[in-house]
């Protein structure tokens, strides 16, 4: 053998040897042998490089400011980890949402994935695929770990074509330190005794609006919230249950809206619409412009660097009146044209798991919607900055349990529409509630069953 000889346990001739390499034994016969080179021997084979797992990567369509934008790329670092094997690019478009969606389905660029603001039209157009089975048999997806009725504001006429978001029910922040300058008890202790009402927020509100001479420096209250909280503040019904039918023309709907208008209007405790620029929106609270508005958990980022004490209170309610809460009517959907449909739900049902909601509601966003969390967020464990916690936090899933869902994601884009351009007159003094709402009702009607 010319890369050396065979030593065996036992004397073979050549003969022997091409004998046993030809017979069935040969593998028994070399078992005791060695192989002694007689030269040099070859450098082991390099194995070959591992090639690297492939990366699906699904697109996401969605809007956001900066501190949006930060919270979903958390959420896209954690999804990373979770499932190496897969990636999404997050688009943010400039201008109109909705027309930005339009124009790429229409180019045949639709997104994968993206959220949807009206569910009822847009599984009328057919651009939204059918999640039933996908939720069945995805062990990843916990159906168990969801309120009471958490997946319902995904489904359409009993089909689930969204996974809803977090929660967001309206409450009141309001500065401590300027209720305690003007002696106003805690709003949440009137609360506890049925005393904090509309009516005595008006109270409080005169209180708090501060001047220097002729001029307002401070605001008691910023019109911030849409004016369906003060609807359902004062306990009236705008829609019947399933969204077919307005009646904004009645006077427990329309009463409401003229009452939050006169805010502005006659008592000035709110800024005029010329006035607003100059005091700003959240961030006139945050910097000491005003002493009260109404938004969601969302806000708590936002005001965790104000050199102010701030907190969370019931929102203001009449008799029969519930607190509003930003909650389903929408979501996370999948395009059904997408070519990578298994990667888009992985990515959708992550963003509102258990896990996708903690980071969420970790950066001061909406509150999770899975009773798995709820401890740990009113203890503060999930807040990247303890200045965003209020004192009351424990409050939220308090406002959360007695809380109506907000309609504005629920009617068609038409109808909302129509609705947002008669408060406009209302907002200026150029129509009253019941004029505006009486004259748009008819129309409304007609766009609530046409998409």
């Amino acid at each position: 053998m010319n890369q050396g000889q065979i030593r065996c346990g036992r004397s073979l001739s050549r003969r022997d040897f091409l004998k046993g390499a030809l017979a069935a034994g040969a593998v028994s016969a070399l078992a005791g042998c060695v192989a002694v080179p007689s030269g040099p021997s070859p450098a082991p084979a390099k194995p070959a490089p591992a090639k690297p797992a492939e990366v699906t990567k699904v697109t996401f369509l969605i809007w956001g400011g900066e501190a949006e934008q930060k919270a979903w790329e958390a959420r896209r670092q954690g999804f990373l980890k979770r499932y190496p094997n897969l990636d999404v690019e997050i688009i943010f478009p400039p201008g109109n949402y909705t027309e930005k969606l339009t124009a790429m389905i229409a180019s045949d660029t639709a997104p994968d994935t993206f959220v949807s603001n009206n569910l009822r039209c847009d599984s009328q157009r057919k651009i939204l695929l059918p999640l039933d089975n996908l939720i069945a048999s995805d062990p990843d997806f916990d159906k168990q770990d969801w309120f009471p009725g958490g997946l319902d504001g995904g489904k359409v006429k009993g089909v689930q074509y969204a996974i809803p978001g977090g929660l967001g029910p309206q409450v009141v922040f309001w500065n401590v330190d300027f209720f305690q300058e003007a002696g106003l008890k805690n709003p949440n202790e009137l609360h506890d005794k049925n005393e904090w009402t509309y009516d005595r927020m008006l109270e409080y509100s005169r209180a708090l609006n501060k001047k220097e001479g002729n001029k307002i420096t401070r605001f008691a209250f910023l019109p911030y919230t849409q004016w369906w909280t003060y609807i359902a503040g004062f306990g009236g019904e705008p829609f019947n249950a399933d969204y077919t039918a307005c009646y904004m023309d009645q006077p427990k709907n329309y009463t409401p809206v003229q009452w939050y208008a006169d805010l502005w209007l006659k008592e000035h405790v709110a800024p005029l619409q010329e006035e607003r620029g100059e005091f700003g929106s959240w961030p006139g609270f945050r910097d000491g412009k005003y002493a009260m508005f109404i938004s969601g958990p969302w806000q708590q980022a936002r005001l965790a660097d104000s050199k102010y004490r701030w907190d969370i209170a019931w929102p203001p309610l009449q008799a029969g009146g519930r607190p509003l809460m930003n909650s389903g009517g929408g979501g996370s959907v999948i395009y059904p044209k997408s070519q990578k449909i298994q990667a888009a739900f992985k990515w959708i049902s992550y963003i509102e798991s258990a896990e996708g909601q903690a980071v969420w509601a970790g950066l001061g966003f909406d509150l999770p919607s899975h009773p798995s969390l709820v401890t740990d967020y009113i203890a503060g464990k999930f807040f990247t900055n303890p200045k965003a916690i209020p004192p009351s936090v424990r409050l939220w899933y308090k406002v959360v349990e007695a809380s109506v869902k907000s309609p504005h994601t629920y009617i068609t884009a038409q109808a909302g529409d129509l609705l947002n351009q008669a408060f406009s007159q209302i907002n200026t003094g150029a129509a009253t509630a019941q004029k505006a709402f009486t004259e748009v009702n008819k129309d409304v009607n007609t766009a609530l069953n046409a998409c």
